[in-house]
């Protein structure tokens, strides 16, 4: 008795759907049986690129051949041609060996060969090789293709954020602006240039502002900051002696090129607002972080020698109202007003294990950041599977592939980067932050024993804002959030509720504290 197995293989969807050659195969291979004498025991029908054996059906019919592996009966795996078994030839003679191992002989009714005679194999490898070359040869034509519509200024695969696909009227694809998601972006790439935000506010209100018409993850927000296609170009990415250049795209920019140059800029930290340093003598720590109380410009210093060759210095304004008073003066007295800045009992053991809180809340949310890099990754590394799969069944062709390919790339090098930074942090916190807080206790101190830098980097951190002396006493209208709960005379620091925490890391810096006297009266405008 001789049985056999029928496999049946189309390559596109479009083929399985019509069903000629499903039904074709079949009519050919049961003709033969019927001549041959076989019995059909199993009907396989694949649709599945044969580029590899991950495919359904095979799986299936292996699966079926394990559980039968003790069957002594001689199998005949039949199907029309080579390339209906595989396109490839290395994993081909791999499945021949895995075959007969279960006692299945394969057997192509169109290309028959008897493989016990090595000459045979000749043939074999050419009935193998051919479909294979076939098919690198058509995967070379499509990405030449691609490049060379590159080349022409054409954006291949979906259209980025901010564009839309349009098909013209003679059947050619472009991209188009969208009347609803290019202003949106045009916006941010402006917000960028302003600084008015950080990047990571501007994609919070670009979401907003978007009211989940446009969908603007993190991820294509941040590609899209760095794309070149917004500004005109299209990057055409080394080949071989071909160097990687830019050409101009056929589309319309979103944005002007040097719009886009100055995001860059703004984005690798090359583009700051930068406050000129003031260098000031140890006689004058203030010069530079005062103001005018009659015509509110910054106030500067000078020293003016006396009669018994003694120099006296003074702040005194840039301008010629004649704003003066002594710089010892005004040192004195914001000294004694630092001397005043004493915690509230308690305060400091509050701020430390609100820090310390936050701190583990921040580790915690470094542990789940990692956890929810790995599984970003595992999901991109999915996509790609599927998007092979995708190709080989047609419903997506190479150029599209390749897109997304390299998008897909593009994203997995930067979260194996994102993870590899991403270190477990193992620090005493408490212990470092208990000599942090007692040198900002002793806040006076530090001032009063410290240099010239470290007291300007201590008026600085603490007051945002120029200060302004009355002649006794320093005021400003705002002070660093951190100094104004530390050193606050009011409580403002209200019982901690079951289900709140306290985040210095949150605080908004528009504080008005009551540590430093309040101005009497508005300064009067420049």
């Amino acid at each position: 008795m001789k049985i056999a197995d029928l496999y049946i293989r189309v390559s596109t969807d479009e083929q399985a759907d019509k069903g000629y050659s499903q039904r074709d195969q079949e009519d050919r291979l049961r003709h033969y049986c019927k001549i041959k004498g076989f019995d059909i025991r199993h009907v396989f029908i694949e649709d599945h690129s044969a580029k590899t054996f991950e495919r359904p059906e095979w799986k299936n019919y292996l699966s079926i051949l394990r559980k039968s592996k003790n069957n002594k009966v001689p199998i005949a795996l039949l199907f029309t041609k080579w390339d209906r078994f595989s396109r490839n030839a290395a994993d081909a003679y791999q499945m021949i060996k895995v075959l007969r191992a279960f006692g299945v002989e394969p057997e192509a009714i169109e290309q028959p060969l008897d493989l016990s005679v090595p000459e045979n194999k000749i043939m074999l490898a050419f009935y193998l090789a051919t479909p294979e070359v076939e098919n690198d040869r058509r995967s070379l034509n499509v990405f030449h293709g691609m490049r060379r519509a590159k080349k022409e200024g054409r954006c291949m695969g979906t259209a980025p954020l901010g564009y839309t696909n349009k098909i013209a009227k003679d059947k050619r694809k472009y991209i188009a602006i969208d009347d609803f998601a290019a202003p949106l972006l045009r916006w941010a790439f402006e917000q960028i240039i302003e600084n008015n935000f950080n990047k990571e506010q501007v994609w919070k209100l670009l979401r907003e502002k978007s009211q989940s018409r446009v969908r603007f993850s993190k991820n294509n927000f941040w590609r899209a900051l760095r794309n070149p296609l917004y500004c005109g170009k299209i990057f055409i990415p080394p080949y071989k002696d071909e160097d990687g250049h830019f050409v101009v795209g056929q589309h319309e920019p979103l944005i002007s090129e040097h719009m886009f140059d100055e995001v860059q800029r703004v984005l690798d930290g090359r583009k700051r607002i930068v406050k000129p340093k003031v260098v000031s003598p140890n006689h004058l720590p203030l010069r530079g972080f005062l103001k005018c109380s009659n015509c509110g410009k910054t106030m500067t210093g000078s020293a003016s020698k006396g009669k018994m060759g003694r120099y006296y210095h003074y702040y005194h304004c840039s301008s010629t109202c004649g704003v003066r008073f002594k710089a010892e003066v005004a040192n004195d007295a914001f000294i004694n007003q630092l001397r005043n800045l004493v915690p509230k009992q308690g305060i400091l053991d509050l701020f430390t294990e609100a820090f310390v809180n936050e701190f583990e809340q921040q580790t915690k949310m470094q542990s789940n950041e990692r956890m929810d890099l790995l599984k970003q990754i595992e999901t991109q590394n999915q996509r790609l599977k599927n998007a092979l799969v995708q190709k080989i069944d047609g419903e997506i062709d190479n150029e599209e592939y390749q897109e997304m390919k390299t998008l897909i790339g593009t994203r997995l090098k930067e979260l194996e980067m994102k993870l590899n930074k991403l270190a477990t942090v193992h620090v005493e916190i408490r212990e470092l932050l208990k000599t942090a807080v007692e040198r900002l206790a002793d806040v006076y101190l530090c001032y009063k024993n410290g240099d010239i830098e470290e007291k300007r980097l201590i008026v600085s951190s603490m007051f945002p804002e120029l200060l302004e002396f009355d002649g006794t006493q320093h005021r400003t209208p705002r002070v660093n959030a951190v100094v104004s709960l530390i050193y606050q005379k009011t409580n403002k620091l209200k019982r901690k509720k079951n289900g709140t925490s306290l985040s210095f890391f949150d605080l908004s810096r528009e504080v008005f504290p009551k540590g430093l006297a309040q101005p009497r009266h508005p300064p009067a405008r420049p």
